[in-house]
């Protein structure tokens, strides 16, 4: 676990602070205590169904957040988007915030939303719709935390879900089964995180094998065709060799989770399509996500000029 942390802390450059003029959502309420602070803090997710929307702001609501906190879905990729981004930073600046603590909700550091994100945001000078889209105006600092990637409660939750199938663990596989990017470079460096988490599931659960898979369901269709073949040939290879668990790697339910049952018919496997949420694990993550931030933005602003700590 200690080595899980040193390589999460050595990723902490995505906190960057940024200025121009107001911004963003679709949620937002108000602190859940009376509190001296000037933070807001903003969770950004992918979006889908209303029910996989749903699902999220629940996760939001359920963290003990005491700051005012919005939520916004969308890609960032088309206007209609970045404007919910735009009013939920607006409404949360009315409230009196002066900093912004963005968490992405979202699976994977490795894809073309999360640098959308960072783009819109002013954390990053190009995006991948940058072309049609402006950057949201923003009037406060901005820090952005990571994504879930390979953060020890993901492996946790996977493996929660990987037991609940199961019946003799060390005659079982696990396939697990996530979103992926477009290009083939941000799908080596996603699989690679998937490695990671596969381990720790295979490692803690006793199972005789874990492997990790990507649909890359945002791809063009011939890269999409190719996925889900090597999808197919992946479970059909494991349960050859044991009974087989195909768990989804997937924030919600209302998703893509629907199209893996399409993908492997006449496949022997298990498979609910229980994705990460709901679960109470993740609503601590966004609690540490924020406090983690907060405590670091303290610590560099008592360090570089001795300017009153966020509280």
């Amino acid at each position: 676990m200690m080595v899980d942390r040193i390589h999460r802390l050595s990723r902490w450059v995505h906190s960057i602070l940024a200025i121009a003029l107001m911004g963003a959502t679709a949620t937002i309420r108000p602190a859940a205590s009376p509190v001296t602070s000037d933070v807001g803090v903003l969770v950004l997710a992918h979006g889908g169904s209303s029910r996989w929307n749903h699902t999220v702001e629940q996760a939001v609501q359920t963290a003990h957040l005491p700051y005012p906190t919005a939520t916004a879905f969308g890609m960032a990729m088309e206007p209609d988007e970045v404007q919910r981004i735009q009013r939920a930073v607006d409404r949360l600046q009315q409230q009196g915030v002066h900093r912004l603590i963005v968490v992405p909700l979202l699976v994977s550091s490795f894809s073309e939303v999360m640098r959308q994100f960072q783009y819109v945001l002013g954390l990053a000078p190009r995006g991948p719709w940058q072309e049609h889209i402006q950057p949201v105006r923003l009037q406060v600092p901005v820090v952005m935390t990571l994504p879930l990637d390979d953060d020890p409660v993901v492996s946790e939750i996977l493996l929660e879900r990987a037991l609940a199938l199961s019946q003799a663990p060390t005659q079982e596989n696990v396939v697990l089964v996530a979103h992926g990017p477009v290009s083939d470079e941000d799908n080596t460096q996603w699989l690679a995180v998937m490695n990671r988490l596969a381990q720790r599931v295979q490692h803690a659960g006793h199972f005789r094998a874990v492997v990790a898979a990507t649909l890359r369901d945002d791809a063009p269709d011939s890269v999409q065709a190719q996925a889900a073949r090597e999808l197919r040939e992946l479970v059909q290879a494991q349960s050859q060799q044991g009974r087989t668990l195909v768990i989804p790697l997937l924030l919600a339910q209302g998703g893509i989770e629907q199209k893996i049952p399409k993908y492997l018919n006449h496949v022997a496997y298990v498979y609910t399509g229980e994705p990460l949420l709901p679960h109470p694990k993740l609503s601590q993550w966004i609690e540490a996500q924020v406090a983690q931030a907060v405590s670091r933005v303290d610590s560099q602003l008592a360090a570089s000029s001795g300017v009153e700590k966020i509280r």
